[in-house]
């Protein structure tokens, strides 16, 4: 009897750790957000939706400018989506060829984020953004990242 409360206790141990190891290191990818994106350098961008990929962990949108330019906005993941009920609305919106309007930040270079991540392998898409709202140009759909609890100081910029 003793044996089995123990299995269940350090069971119960270790499912306790793993959520924590991944908690912890789900908490860290967040945090190290400024060292991708340049939160003191806005963009917006307009264009057609090219592709959408609705995943975790990070939903994509292609959106191919008047210029030809493709730029890769990487949105939140499916599971918030989901979870604060945008998918819905999102996957009937963000539709090929809908004309949408995207504001956010642009991800630093290379070698800014490599000063943070030495390991990082390859080389990011220079036109990746990170977007604080997304809007179909028709107003059919609209969305806005909740606002900042620490806004950057951009004051130096």
């Amino acid at each position: 009897m003793m044996e089995a409360i123990d299995m269940k206790r350090n069971a119960l141990i270790g499912l306790t750790t793993a959520i924590c190891l991944y908690t912890a290191s789900t908490a860290y990818a967040h945090h190290s957000h400024p060292y991708f994106y340049d939160e003191c350098n806005n963009i917006t961008i307009e264009g057609r939706v090219e592709r959408v990929e609705f995943k975790d962990p990070h939903t994509q949108i292609v959106l191919r400018v008047n210029d030809g330019t493709a730029y890769v906005v990487d949105w939140s993941p499916m599971s918030r989506l989901t979870n604060d009920r945008v998918i819905g609305p999102a996957k009937e919106a963000l539709v090929f060829g809908a004309r949408v309007a995207v504001t956010g930040y642009r991800i630093r270079t290379t070698a800014q984020i490599r000063e943070h991540f030495p390991e990082l392998k390859g080389d990011v898409n220079p036109n990746t953004v990170d977007p604080r709202s997304i809007r179909r140009v028709d107003d059919s759909f609209s969305w806005g990242a909740p606002p900042r609890r620490n806004p950057p100081n951009c004051d130096g910029k």
